[in-house]
């Protein structure tokens, strides 16, 4: 009986060593296929990510590009109408100016007094009273730190 089971054994075995289907090997196969697609999908993914930001990008570039644009023209046209005006504003005075103005007649002649007194004289009084009043401080708080340690020295 165990010479039988040795032959089944034995025929059973080279069967299976007869064929060469190596399931491992489909494996690998489905394995590279999915790391494969795996990557062409993040690739893609990546790429129309950048292409994506570069449009972005190149939309904001094109919108900051005709705003400064647009600013420009903007102050150009308000130079331009600065400009007129001021053209305006000269031809008008120089047609009705007729040699009559003269810088003397807004000018002071140093003879303006408030309290019967010129600037040079209000201005000595102020830099004056300022000066006492520097030294009235000073002497005010000496004379505070002297009385102090005079206090302090009869306790």
């Amino acid at each position: 009986m165990q010479k039988k089971l040795f032959i089944t054994f034995a025929i059973i075995v080279s069967i299976i060593f007869s064929f060469s289907v190596c399931f491992a090997a489909d494996m690998l196969t489905d394995a590279t296929n999915a790391v494969r697609d795996t990557m062409n999908n993040a690739e893609n993914a990546v790429e129309g990510a950048m292409n994506t930001a570069g449009d972005a990008i190149q939309d904001s570039t094109e919108k900051t590009e005709n705003t400064m644009e647009n600013v420009g023209n903007a102050i150009e046209g308000t130079g331009n109408t600065i400009g007129r005006n001021m053209n305006n504003a000269t031809s008008k005075n120089t047609d009705t100016n007729n040699d009559t103005y003269t810088a003397t007649r807004t000018s002071t002649d140093g003879t303006a007094t408030f309290m019967g007194m010129n600037a040079t004289a209000w201005t000595w009084l102020i830099l004056g009273i300022a000066a006492i009043a520097i030294i009235a401080v000073v002497w005010y708080y000496s004379n505070q730190l002297t009385s102090e340690n005079n206090h302090s020295r009869r306790d």
